[in-house]
């Protein structure tokens, strides 16, 4: 069986019955004092009001009602802590060149905004990921680690590499300047790069077997480019 619910009484209507009990609670104690009135009857007049104002606590109503502000706890009225969470910067994606079966191929990775050359050089410089190296993608670059931007002038970017790219096979060499050319000239800004070793400019192999110091562009890299 469900409990009927008792009615708030509001505070207007619990003020003046305050005021009433302490009034008549006033008069029986002065009159039992002035008699010699046990202290047990003092109490028994303290009881009605201790009840009273007990029940002035704010019950549940049958329906909504109007709640004058002063009678409402001044936490309740401050206003809301509003916390916004901003979020983290976006990763912006670029395109950057692996080597394939037979040519390069282009693959997406996320950096983090701003794209500049050397987050590029970085990104080409991790090598594939485990899936990429799973679907056969290499990428002969990355063993010339670490790769560095040294300078750009007119459009043309130059690349230091590392001593470990003068080790690596004849054909190997062309697809590594090959995936820097695609690479970078991939970036508004570039149109072709020179690479130096040991701060000198290098020669290295194009696409046709021929050596060349540079500036190399993708023309130079025209038969591994991607299908």
């Amino acid at each position: 069986m469900t409990r009927p619910q008792a009615a708030r009484t509001s505070p207007q209507a619990i003020v003046p019955l305050l005021a009433r009990g302490v009034a008549t609670s006033r008069r029986r104690l002065a009159h039992w004092a002035r008699h010699g009135s046990s202290r047990r009857q003092a109490l028994l007049v303290l009881l009605p009001l201790v009840v009273l104002v007990s029940g002035c606590g704010l019950g549940v109503d049958a329906a909504p009602a109007i709640v004058n502000k002063r009678d409402v706890p001044y936490h309740l009225l401050a206003p809301a802590t509003t916390t916004t969470t901003t979020p983290g910067a976006q990763s912006e994606y670029v395109t950057v060149y692996l080597e394939g079966p037979q040519r390069l191929v282009a693959v997406s990775s996320a950096l983090t905004p701003p794209v500049t050359v050397r987050s590029v050089l970085a990104a080409l410089g991790t090598g594939p990921t485990s899936r990429q190296a799973s679907a056969g993608l290499k990428s002969p670059i990355s063993t010339a680690a670490p790769l560095s931007e040294t300078g750009v002038s007119g459009g043309v970017v130059t690349i230091s590499v590392g001593t470990s790219f003068t080790k690596l096979a004849g054909q190997d060499q062309a697809i590594a300047v090959a995936q820097l050319v695609y690479t970078l000239t991939a970036l508004p800004h570039v149109t072709s790069i020179e690479i130096r070793i040991h701060g000198k400019r290098a020669k290295v192999p194009t696409a046709n077997g021929t050596l060349s110091s540079g500036p190399l562009d993708r023309a130079d890299y025209a038969a591994l480019a991607p299908i």
